[in-house]
């Protein structure tokens, strides 16, 4: 019985090292579903607005997708997180989703399916968070839409 105890808290010991690495351990996520349109237009530029709204990108792995304010429609790509400004009047949106064209492939050619979480965030100029969404879903998608 002892063995079988040792091993299990092993794994669960494991799980919570690769929760915590892989940064699920955020708090506070207000999950709303929101729709929004995108074109292809190709601005693609980070930054983090401070004092002004912005949208964050939380990721491992490459995503892709448009971020939508007053100024029009631009399109965005990356890995990893980053936060793009928007405008501070009217409505802001995301449609993000992850970029499976990069996925891993082993020696027998499977792809392994990407069950990393994909956070997007819309960040209001007092650094709150006012909607979000996450998906863990392999090529899955999220879409995030706010007024000011």
């Amino acid at each position: 019985m002892k063995k079988g105890n040792i091993g299990i808290l092993g794994i669960i010991g494991i799980l919570v090292l690769v929760v915590a690495a892989s940064g699920c351990t955020s708090s506070g996520n207000n999950t709303t579903n929101a729709s929004s349109s995108s074109n292809g237009q190709s601005n693609s530029q980070s930054a983090s607005g401070t004092g002004s709204p912005t949208i964050k990108i939380i990721a491992t792995g490459p995503w892709m997708g448009s971020i939508q304010d007053s100024a029009g429609s631009r399109s965005v790509q990356g890995s990893g997180s980053q936060s793009y400004p928007v405008s501070s009047s009217g409505v802001v949106g995301a449609n993000i989703q992850k970029d499976n064209s990069k996925e891993a492939v082993d020696a027998n050619g499977t792809s392994t399916p990407d069950t990393s979480t994909l956070t997007v965030e819309i960040v209001d100029s007092n650094g709150d968070v006012v909607e979000t969404q996450s998906t863990s879903a392999d090529a899955g998608a999220v879409t995030v839409t706010h007024s000011f």
